[in-house]
């Protein structure tokens, strides 16, 4: 029997046959044809095969590469069971109806590359070493659950959603259309090796889209629309802060990391700090800070909405982090540009912001707020010891450290003590900087008890 000569099956049977190297390019299948339980030895080759009715593979094997590019599946396609050693192509090829691909087994990689799927489809469970549906269509609703290394959606298109269980695969989101309401997630929450690592959401509209229980470390979210929207559920864990004396732990994105990591215009002492490990590929750090900046404020802002108090202090912590070093990467611009009105405005927000970082931490470190009240009382003291009172007041350090304390306290409260005019000078500083301190340092245990 030659497998190009669909004649000998006119019924379409070939359920239980065995084939070598079987070349069906571009052969039109009438009606009903069923390869069930077929078995391929070598390559079987359907580029361009027309399946005009409903197809059976269910439990078939591929002992080779299954190949169907460009295939047109006018009925029904049904591939439950089908076991596949190497390769398997669906890249251009046309579902009008389904398919069905459960429970099948591709040692290799699984391929929908520019493929449409024009009803509803349900893709899995099935195993895979991983999927490519780059540049694919489904413009009905559909449900991928797949076991795998990686699944590429870069630009695909989901009018109506897509719901992708992807277990412990790292997933590509760029530029990719979501339509519909759409979730990526688990099933088994319980077992942290089975969330799925979202990789890039880049330049997708992600106001529909949750995530559940996924891994968030490597995730790139600046030019990511409608971010705010987004909703994350259940427990997703995004990268921390590279560790530093007297510096608390905080959730970071991995935009952040590469920026501060590899931006050659970052701060040099700082790139070391947060240099990305070695053992990852290279990736190109954003564009600007501001991208961050934005990504991390319509992060905040979901928290917010979403009532997560802990998730929206780090995030505005990051927001203001990126906020200062774009104005300290503005300065150095507008110095070099000689711009020197612009560098005087860029470095005095550079200034401000760096001391509401060092003193409280963006109002959200009550230990680094409390820590700078007690230096400016304790330096206030000496200063009225050596030149805060006239000569013959007999004031010893403590006495100067009580004074400095009801000064630091109280914006009106009238002088006990009488001062030299530099004493005057510096209990009026000290009665306006201990409030401010003071005040910082109960916004910031205001937010810690909140969380």
């Amino acid at each position: 029997m030659s497998p190009r000569d669909p004649e000998t099956h006119p019924d379409g049977d070939f359920s239980g046959q065995e084939f070598t190297d079987v070349d069906f390019r571009g052969t039109v299948f009438p009606d009903r044809t069923d390869f069930g339980g077929a078995v391929f030895h070598g390559k079987a080759d359907f580029s361009g095969a027309v399946f005009t009715g409903r197809v059976f593979f269910t439990g078939a094997v591929f002992e080779g590469e299954a190949d169907f590019y460009q295939a047109v599946f006018e009925g029904f396609a049904n591939f439950r069971g089908v076991r596949i050693v190497g390769a398997a192509t669906f890249n251009g090829a046309v579902f009008a109806d389904g398919p069905l691909i459960e429970d099948a087994v591709v040692d290799g990689p699984l391929g929908f590359r520019r493929a449409v799927f024009e009803n509803t489809s349900m893709l899995g469970p099935l195993s895979a070493r991983s999927v490519d549906f780059t540049h694919a269509t489904c413009h009905r609703r559909v449900r991928i659950d797949v076991r795998t290394e990686e699944v590429g959606c870069e630009r695909a298109r989901f009018p109506s959603g897509v719901r992708l269980l992807a277990h412990g695969a790292r997933v590509f989101f760029t530029d990719t259309e979501l339509g519909g309401a759409s979730f990526i997630g688990t099933q088994d929450p319980d077992d942290r090796d089975d969330w799925p690592q979202v990789m890039s959401l880049t330049g997708t509209d992600t106001g529909e889209l949750t995530l559940s229980y996924t891994r968030l470390w490597r995730c790139r979210l600046a030019g990511v629309h409608n971010l705010d929207r987004m909703r994350i559920e259940g427990y997703s864990t995004f990268d921390v802060a590279p560790p530093r004396l007297f510096t608390a732990r905080r959730s970071i994105i991995w935009d952040e990391h590469l920026l501060r990591g590899t931006w050659p215009q970052a701060p040099r002492l700082g790139r070391r700090r947060w240099a990305p490990p070695a053992d990852l590929p290279p990736a190109a750090a954003p564009e600007s800070a501001s991208e961050v900046e934005q990504a991390y404020r319509a992060l905040r802002k979901g928290c917010v909405d979403a009532g997560d108090e802990v998730g929206a202090g780090d995030f505005y912590y990051g927001e203001m982090e990126m906020r200062r070093l774009g104005q300290f990467l503005l300065a150095r611009t507008r110095r070099r540009d000689r711009w020197w009105p612009g560098w005087v405005a860029a470095r005095g927000e550079h200034l401000l912001l760096w001391l509401y970082w060092a003193v409280s931490g963006y109002g959200l470190r009550a230990s680094r707020a409390f820590a700078a009240l007690a230096v400016v009382i304790a330096v206030a003291a000496a200063a009225f010891g050596a030149w805060g009172y006239p000569p013959a007041a007999d004031m010893t350090y403590f006495d100067s450290l009580r004074f400095s304390l009801r000064a630091a306290t109280s914006l009106l409260r009238g002088p006990e003590q009488g001062l030299t005019p530099a004493g005057e000078w510096i209990e009026l500083v000290l009665r306006f900087t201990g409030p401010l301190l003071f005040g910082l340092a109960l916004l910031a245990v205001r937010g810690r008890v909140r969380r």
